[in-house]
């Protein structure tokens, strides 16, 4: 009976909002007062009126980025990366990159996935013409190497992210989610420039990158509980490694969200309203190049193309107030049900968590 029992514990899911829990009420149980777009709408403020970016300019970071996503996926689906007039006929030639060993159905996932980048790719240059910048040096195996190594405190441990379904999703689930997030954070920026054209075309490479992103995270929530031998760790255990490291370099602001929120499921990370969250291209910028202070290194060894090259600044203005900050970041506040809060439109003070909540 005692060995019954404690199979079926290992056998069980660990819900920290258990099934059927907030009933009848959102992700958190009272409001948010709007704080993380607040917040996020407040940065981009700041960082418009002080570096006065260009929509070119924001473009132009951008096809850094989707040049990484692009050539990546393209080599784990077909084993060769994108046209070369799509990378640049004089750009240097990506470092790493090969066919992925994958199943049947995660193959299919893989070729969608890479014809959507190049398609990011294609149509950021066309929409900046002339001023399209091409893919710069790229270091895709070592950039992996490095990125997961340090997420788990490791040193020289060969990460392969060809080697089969699991090691692949990890690894594009790593870039794009910071493309996710990212794209939308560009999103506000350029609506500040007003030009609806542009508007609509980076909130689509968001929302594209968000669905994207959604189904990694549910084919590795299949797969949470399987051991990954190079670390010894469950697929759950490295998402959470992962997410804290991407989370320790964008900064003061909460963005990162594991495979499991709370102990429960969580395919589609956000806010206390079910809303994803936003970051600015120096937060991403940071963690691509793995805490490089200059924006060289990692998947970047030479850094990226255009006028948006280094990761400052990093945090919010002093000009934000704390209490704000402090609001964006608080955890939900989750009860029971509807039937235990008096008012779903009251904002939670930051921190005041339930004790029905899991740290």
């Amino acid at each position: 009976a005692a060995l019954l029992a404690v199979m079926l514990m290992a056998a069980a899911p660990v819900f920290a909002q258990p099934p059927g829990s907030n009933a009848g009420l959102p992700p958190s149980a009272t409001a948010t007062g709007l704080a993380a777009q607040k917040l996020t709408a407040e940065i981009g403020s700041a960082l418009m009126a002080e570096m006065k970016y260009t929509d070119v300019d924001l473009l132009s970071f951008l096809v850094n980025t989707e040049c990484l996503e692009a050539e990546f996926n393209s080599f784990a689906a077909f084993g060769v990366g994108m046209h070369p007039k799509l990378f640049g006929l004089d750009s240097p030639s990506p470092m790493g990159g090969k066919k992925a060993n994958l199943s049947w159905d995660i193959q299919l996932w893989s070729e969608e996935v890479a014809r959507d980048e190049i398609g990011h790719v294609r149509i950021l240059h066309e929409a900046l013409g002339a001023d399209a910048p091409f893919c710069p040096q790229l270091d895709i195996d070592g950039g992996f190497q490095q990125l997961f190594n340090d997420a788990l405190g490791t040193t020289n441990v060969e990460w392969d992210p060809y080697k089969d379904d699991v090691h692949f999703v990890l690894s594009t689930f790593a870039l794009e989610e910071i493309g996710a997030t990212g794209d939308k954070g560009v999103t506000g920026l350029v609506a500040i420039n007003g030009n609806g054209t542009v508007v609509d075309l980076v909130g689509g490479l968001a929302q594209s990158a968000g669905y994207q992103a959604a189904a990694d995270r549910y084919i590795l929530w299949t797969h949470r509980n399987d051991t990954l031998p190079e670390f010894g760790k469950t697929v759950n255990e490295v998402m959470e490694e992962l997410t804290s490291y991407r989370q320790a370099l964008t900064g003061d602001v909460q963005i990162d969200q594991g495979l499991t929120y709370r102990g429960g499921i969580n395919v589609v990370p956000t806010d206390g309203n079910g809303v994803t969250l936003s970051r600015t291209p120096q937060q991403v910028l940071h963690i691509l190049t793995l805490g490089s202070s200059n924006g060289i290194g990692g998947f970047f060894p030479d850094g990226v193309n255009g006028r948006i090259n280094t990761p400052d600044p990093l945090s919010p203005p002093s000009s934000i107030p704390s209490e704000l900050i402090a609001m964006a970041n608080a955890p939900y506040t989750i009860v029971s049900s509807y039937k235990d809060v008096e008012d779903p439109f009251a904002p939670s003070p930051p921190g005041n968590v339930s004790a029905s909540s899991s740290p």
